[in-house]
């Protein structure tokens, strides 16, 4: 059967179009606009889902940083307050700031001398047969420190006897004839004059033989030996060295402006430089009255008046010579010091804590220093321990031992309790 597809003839007597296509057209048009709108809908709804959903997980771990970072603040604070809460106090010994009086001493260094030293040498050439005395040893004066081989001068010795007494024998003969007038008075004189003569070989050679025997010049320490038995020394050649220790001089040279204030018989303190601790009470033994042109010092000698084992010939020392006195002023150990450049501090105890103020210093010496600005009279200073102290730092004090009696110097107002 077939189908009949109608056409349209339009107005006028144009020629004649069918209509159904366009009508398919059109159709698929509007179908493919809508699925447009559609998918265009729908992509549009996920990604505004998608947007909600990403701030939604922004907002969530903004969140949760804010959460962690809060917990992580509490829970160091919560550290830093145990540690404070664990701070240990630092054990720390204390002293006084108290009124004393404060020397002023000019201080310099020298090297003791003994008053008397020297070199004993062999007088006379030989072999060095015995050894009787080493170093350190005391002698006194003549005392014999060795011995040489003296064969050769013992017979010398002998032989001047022998012709001394055949002199001897001569002339008294001759004044026997002289007095029966049997000799001439020529005769006489010129016995008289060989006997004087052989008197004197015979003291030469009994010389020699004391000089076999080496013998101390004055009373001292041996100081040094320089040779050894069996070895042949020739004249000169130094055998001991020796020293007296008593007196122990020191000469230092000052200033001629300081050495002014000087004078002989005025005190002064010697300590040895391997012990500064230890200290030797002198004089001033004498003052030069003139000044070295190269140098411009004057040399002032001193002796030591107290002989401390400490106290050695050679040794290098410390000399403070007292040039003032200032009476009842601030002092406080010199352990209590903490330099810092051009500053100096110290840790003032407060209770059980300290505080770190600077200070004003005057004189000085090894153990003391006066204190002219920043503390008052019984405060308290920390002299041991501070090397851990910051200011606010905790403390306990530790009891400090003086002359046998335990001192504990934690009581009010900085009195030291027994």
């Amino acid at each position: 059967m077939r189908t009949h597809t109608p056409t349209i003839r339009p107005a006028g007597g144009g020629p004649w179009f069918n209509p159904i296509p366009w009508l398919m057209v059109l159709l698929a048009l509007s179908i493919a606009t809508g699925c447009s709108r559609k998918e265009m809908s729908a992509s549009g709804g996920a990604d505004s889902t998608a947007v909600a959903e990403a701030d939604s997980a922004a907002s969530d771990t903004t969140a949760a940083e804010s959460t962690k970072q809060g917990f992580l603040a509490g829970l160091f604070k919560k550290k830093d307050d145990e540690e404070e809460e664990k701070e240990e106090a630092v054990p720390v010994e204390l002293a006084t700031v108290s009124l004393r009086d404060m020397p002023a001493y000019l201080g310099t260094t020298a090297t003791l001398q003994p008053e008397k030293q020297a070199d004993i040498p062999a007088k006379i050439a030989g072999e060095i047969r015995e050894i009787l005395v080493e170093e350190g040893d005391w002698v006194h004066e003549g005392q014999v420190l060795a011995r040489l081989d003296g064969a050769a001068q013992q017979v010398s010795l002998e032989e001047a006897d022998a012709q001394l007494r055949a002199i001897e024998l001569d002339l008294e003969r001759s004044r026997a004839l002289f007095d029966q007038d049997l000799a001439s008075e020529k005769d006489l004189d010129d016995l008289k004059y060989q006997f004087q003569e052989s008197l004197a070989r015979r003291k030469a050679a009994r010389l020699q033989v004391d000089y076999t025997r080496i013998k101390a010049p004055f009373a001292g320490l041996i100081a040094e030996r320089y040779v050894d038995p069996g070895q042949t020394v020739s004249e000169g050649v130094r055998i001991f060295s020796i020293v007296d220790r008593d007196p122990l001089l020191a000469e230092i040279h000052l200033p001629e402006r300081e050495a002014t204030k000087i004078s002989p018989g005025q005190e002064v303190v010697i300590s040895p430089d391997t012990d500064l601790a230890s200290e030797v009470t002198g004089t001033v033994l004498r003052v030069s009255p003139v000044v070295d042109p190269r140098t411009g010092t004057v040399k002032v000698t001193c002796q030591a008046s107290d002989q401390a084992s400490t106290l050695r010939p050679g040794s290098f020392v410390r000399v403070r010579v007292q040039t003032d006195l200032r009476p009842q002023v601030l002092t406080i150990p010199k352990r209590a010091l903490v330099p810092e450049g051009a500053e100096t501090y110290v840790f003032k105890a407060m209770a059980d804590s300290v505080l770190k103020v600077p200070i004003l210093t005057g004189l000085t010496n090894h153990e003391l220093v006066e204190v002219t600005d920043g503390l008052v009279r019984n405060e308290r200073v920390v002299t041991v321990g501070h090397g851990a102290l910051r200011s606010g730092s905790k403390i306990t004090v530790i009891p400090v031992e003086s002359d046998g009696v335990t001192v504990a110097d934690s009581a009010p107002g900085g009195q030291a309790t027994p």
